[in-house]
């Protein structure tokens, strides 16, 4: 099972309804691209050497530094950033511009860097083998690296500065605290999505999420473009042209768990394996969530759903709706991820292998 915290790409738009209460539009887009900002040899370390092996200890200062490897044109860029620097930079790209500079949002930001912390220390080096820590991607996190340019305390800043050091943990040890952009109104669990067993990764009802006007999407594909985008994995290869999909199991919150492929042959496959196949061959705005129907129009498929990201963990539309709502950034992690407490970093371990 590989996690992955990512958002999936969200703009949020700001509204006000009939009665002036502050809410959001989630409107689906492209996921955030990295780029480095500020001149040569300003802010973080960039290297271009070859890999080496990862150390994720704290330098002689105490802090703790990651190698954050950033996929180019040219290759894989390497930064090392200490972690705060590291939080405040995944917190301004996981966040659209509008909930960065609004005030009424700042324990939205608080919120994410918790989270993003935490993630940051429950994956070092999960990248090593590449020679860095995480990547620069949807796969971990998205991030935008810091510049000279920004060095001016923001919103952004000031909620990493309140909430430094401050990570999430069950039973003493960091959590995987995955998140995505919106649930539809009910998260799903990390079991029913990958097969893991962590309790904190639970299927909870979100009726702040549910609240939000539906963004519905569609995705459109014929038979053999699918059988071609799912070929390159031998455990969903179905031949030549996929000729039927069948939805064989959905989890509490609505999504698709299973699907039955055929084609020249029939497989039975996770529907979070088969959503990650589409999205790489036809992008982030394809399969979105897996809170989709299917149906079929000749030789055409046609998937209509709602729901943007994986589902499991934090559900940043619903997350930002109880703080808007006056809700503390602490219940609001709570709630995502039950049984857990946020602690300092300081004598929480990693989690198991």
């Amino acid at each position: 099972m590989a996690l992955s915290a990512t958002s999936v790409g969200t703009a949020f738009v700001r509204r006000r309804s009939p009665a002036g209460r502050a809410a959001l539009l989630l409107l689906p887009g492209l996921a955030a691209a990295c780029a480095f900002g500020g001149a040569p040899g300003a802010g973080p370390r960039v290297t271009v050497t070859p890999p080496r092996a990862v150390s994720p200890a704290p330098s002689a200062d105490g802090v703790l530094t990651l190698r954050v490897g950033i996929a180019g044109e040219r290759g894989v860029r390497i930064l090392d950033l200490p972690l705060e620097d590291y939080v405040l930079a995944v917190v301004r790209a996981e966040l659209p511009s509008g909930v960065l500079a609004d005030p009424a949002a700042a324990g939205m930001l608080e919120v994410q860097a918790i989270v993003s912390r935490t993630f940051a220390i429950a994956n070092l080096g999960r990248h090593r083998a590449e020679g860095f820590d995480v990547c620069g991607g949807t796969h971990c996190q998205v991030l935008r690296p810091p510049d000279a340019a920004r060095a001016a305390p923001d919103e952004a800043a000031r909620a990493v500065a309140a909430t430094r050091s401050l990570v999430i943990a069950h039973e003493g040890r960091a959590i995987q605290a995955l998140f995505h952009a919106a649930c539809g109104g009910h998260t799903a669990s990390g079991a029913s999505v990958w097969g893991g067993s962590e309790p904190y990764l639970a299927a909870v009802p979100d009726s702040f999420c549910s609240r939000l006007p539906a963004q519905a999407w569609t995705f459109e594909a014929d038979g053999a473009s699918l059988a071609r985008a799912l070929a390159s994995s031998p455990a969903m290869d179905v031949g030549t042209g996929l000729a039927r999909i069948d939805i064989t199991e959905r989890d509490v919150s609505g999504r698709v768990t299973r699907v039955a492929l055929t084609g020249s042959r029939t497989v039975s496959v996770r529907a979070e394996a088969f959503r990650g196949a589409l999205r790489t061959a036809f992008g982030e705005r394809s399969l979105r969530s897996t809170r989709f129907t299917v149906a079929q129009d000749g030789r055409r498929f046609i998937f209509q759903g709602t729901g943007l990201g994986h589902g499991v963990g934090l559900c940043q539309a619903g997350a930002l709706e109880r703080i808007l709502a006056g809700v503390s950034p602490a219940d609001v992690i709570a709630h995502y991820f039950p049984g857990t407490r946020v602690m300092p970093a300081d004598g929480v371990g990693r989690p198991a292998p």
